[in-house]
């Protein structure tokens, strides 16, 4: 039933005529009943009443109508009364008013009737609304319930969809379930396999760990699991793993009529259900009784050769597609897990040469250094002692001039090999310093001022603000790093030419800038200049020029070694060079004022005829050489070119002071003073050697020497050892 809207309640609840006609109706009725009341009954008392037309107005519905109509009636009454009626007064007033009053109380009858009325059609109204609401609401519920009926039905359907897929998930949770055993089992096979290649363990080892981890993947029915590699007899056990109760695998496996001889000739995995069922396939000698099924799948190798991984069980089985997979799997991860131990292996043992033969070059450089030190010795002092004689004639010093800075030269590319050797073995050994900038630099340039003026060149000097800066290092390094640059900027620039050095002192770092005016480097070679025995020069120039190419490959590991940097910027050929240093600067105010070593005695050294010495120097030219020096010092020198003699004339006489040589012919100069301290524990020694290396130096102070001095010895760094040495008795 469709719903009243507010229109047809309106019409319903009042359900009243037309004013107009309503109104012409009643004017009809009033007056008609006026005329009869005054004209035709005229003195009839009571004829008729005025209330039956006021009933009239029920009709109508408006209560205006019902007092219009008793206000005409009322006029009506009064007038009659007033005038036509011919009964005495009081009896006029007294039915005048019974009519008034009659009048009235119909009209407020009628009144109350029409809202009466009124009322009863609205409550009727509302009800009939209110029962066509609950129809529609009804009617709604009905569709609703219909609804929910067909909701009802789709959820079942949906519950049963939902059933069927937790049905699904279920059995999803259980593949992924197996899936995930599965993936655990091939994890720690993994795991396993990565951890005998971090590891490096032996081959047998990891072979053995994942023949146990593959064991407990594959499960029922496998009970045993090996790994057989293939030679020329046929297989053979490399690693297996067994459940309790089975005997160990055979160490030998037949190839030819066997399941292995399949597997290798097919390459792909076979399995024999019962052994005693295919008594054509040949097993390993006995193990009849005791293996009754086998799985095996071929184990790869990059060489071309192939090896087996073959599980094995008691009873007869059938095994199942997931353990093929796995067997395989495991097989092609074995395969790259051997391949990496044998490439380590391979690498371990190419390592193992490498080092052999890095030890064998540096124990080469080692002798090479003492057997070119060695013959350089006699050399260096021969000329020195020379050049202090006053009976050689100043054309032939001359030439001893030259003999000592070619020797030097040699001496300095030797020390240059050690160093190197240093480096790569990365034992620089340091001692820090506060060292004053403007005195490192300039002590630098006092060690080439010789070649400079040679050369007639000069020094800009530019060192604004750098006398309180002060850097931590080693003097004797550092100035080995600027005089290698200082010493190629004399080397690489013409005659008469300046080589600018110019330094600065910037918050924590201290920068160094010397370019010369020289011959430069090419774009091409300024990448590889610091790198070791690389030369830029060609032709006839490098001949003489050149060097071995170690000097700036020692520099930058120093300056690195102190924390600094190096750099080389060039505009090309013939445009000079720039070398910049960066060292890190030390606020330390202790600095040390000179950098150069002392190179004479202590003021309280004893006179040199006071003092008695013992030389032990096996090479008959540099003993004789070294003797005459001494003595011309003034000292008193025994010369032994054995331990043995040496060790005869330590006990028969006492010595101030043992310089003795390392490499003796029938012992270790090492041994030899041990010895001599055993006897007498306060004796003092200077240590001779064609070794530098770092190794050598810890080797002799272990021995008690006081010093060590690497050959060729120079002559005045002798004197001035043997001098300290000698003021500390």
């Amino acid at each position: 039933m469709r719903p009243l809207d507010l229109e047809t309640l309106r019409t319903m609840r009042l359900r009243r005529p037309p004013v107009a006609l309503s109104t012409a109706v009643l004017a009809a009725l009033t007056a008609a009943w006026i005329y009869m009341r005054l004209i035709w009954f005229g003195e009839t008392v009571l004829p008729l009443t005025f209330v039956l037309p006021l009933l009239a107005c029920i009709w109508s519905g408006r209560r205006w109508h019902v007092w219009t109509m008793a206000l005409a009636f009322a006029t009506a009454a009064i007038w009659k009364m007033g005038g036509s009626f011919s009964a005495p007064p009081d009896e006029r007033l007294l039915r005048l008013g019974s009519i008034l009053f009659n009048i009235l109380l119909g009209a407020i009858v009628v009144h109350v009737l029409i809202v009466l009325r009124m009322r009863v059609e609205s409550h009727l109204a509302t009800i009939t609304a209110q029962n066509a609401e609950l129809e529609a609401q009804a009617e709604e519920l009905s569709q609703q319930n219909e609804e929910i009926r067909a909701q009802a039905e789709e959820l079942t359907e949906q519950n049963e969809e939902l059933e069927a897929q937790s049905e699904e998930s279920a059995r999803q949770n259980e593949d992924l379930l197996d899936l995930s055993q599965r993936l655990a089992g091939r994890e720690e096979i993994l795991q396993g396999l990565l951890k005998s290649a971090r590891e490096r363990a032996p081959m047998n080892q990891g072979l053995e760990q994942l023949c146990r981890h593959t064991l407990a993947v594959l499960g029922s029915p496998a009970q045993a699991v090996a790994v057989l590699e293939q030679d020329a007899a046929g297989l053979r056990l490399e690693a297996q793993a067994r459940s309790t109760g089975i005997p160990p695998l055979p160490a030998t496996w037949p190839v030819a009529g066997s399941i292995a001889e399949v597997v290798l000739r097919e390459n792909r995995t076979a399995y024999v259900s019962d052994t005693l069922l295919r008594p054509d396939l040949k097993l390993p000698a006995g193990i009849s009784n005791s293996i009754r099924s086998l799985l095996a799948t071929p184990l790869p190798h990059s060489d071309g050769r192939a090896g087996l991984l073959v599980a094995c069980s008691r009873e007869p089985a059938h095994w199942t597609d997931e353990q093929f997979r796995m067997l395989e799997w495991i097989s092609a991860q074995t395969a790259l897990v051997v391949e990496t131990l044998s490439a380590q292996k391979a690498i371990a043992d190419h390592s193992a040469a490498l080092e052999a033969a890095n030890r064998s070059k540096d124990e080469f450089l080692a002798m090479l250094s003492h057997e070119l030190r060695t013959p350089l010795t006699p050399v260096l002092a021969a000329a020195g002692a020379l050049a202090t004689d006053r009976r050689i004639p100043d054309d032939a010093r001359a030439e001893l001039a030259m003999i000592r800075r070619n020797a030097a030269i040699q001496k300095r590319l030797i020390d240059d090999l050690l160093d190197l050797t240093r480096i790569s073995r990365g034992k620089i050994d340091l001692d820090r310093r506060a060292l004053p900038a403007g005195a490192l630099l300039r002590d630098s340039a006092t060690i080439v001022s010789g070649d400079m003026d040679a050369k007639s060149q000069r020094i800009d000097w530019d060192l604004d603000g750098i006398d309180d800066c002060t850097v931590e290092g080693d003097g004797a390094r550092l100035q080995q790093v600027f005089w290698n640059i200082l010493r190629n900027a004399i080397k690489f620039s013409p005659p008469a030419s300046c080589i600018h050095i110019r330094a600065r002192c910037e918050s924590s770092l201290l920068r160094v800038s010397i370019r010369d005016e020289g011959v430069g480097i090419a774009p091409a070679d300024q990448g590889r200049i610091f790198l070791p025995f690389e030369q830029t020069l060609d032709g006839p120039r490098r001949a003489v020029d050149g060097g071995l190419g170690l000097g700036l490959a020692i520099a930058k590991a120093i300056v690195e070694a102190h924390g600094g940097r190096i750099r080389a910027h060039s505009e090309g050929a013939g445009l000079g060079a720039t070398f910049e240093v960066e060292l890190p600067v030390t606020k330390d105010e202790q600095t040390t004022p000179s950098i150069q070593p002392a190179a004479a005695a202590a003021p309280s050294a004893p006179p040199p005829a006071a003092v008695k010495i013992l030389l032990v120097e096996d090479h008959g030219d540099t003993g004789q050489v070294l003797k005459r020096i001494l003595q011309l010092a003034g000292y008193t020198v025994t010369h032994a070119e054995t331990g043995a003699a040496a060790w005869k004339a330590f006990r028969q006489d006492a010595f101030d002071l043992v310089v003795s040589d390392i490499g003796l012919p029938d012992e270790s100069g090492l041994a030899l003073f041990r010895r001599m301290r055993e006897l007498r524990p306060d004796q003092r020694g200077v240590c001779l050697s064609g070794y530098g290396m770092e190794d050598d130096v810890a080797a002799c102070k272990q021995a008690g020497f006081r010093e060590h001095l690497a050959k060729p010895v120079d002559v005045d760094r002798l004197l001035a050892c043997v001098a300290r040495v000698a003021a500390e008795r």
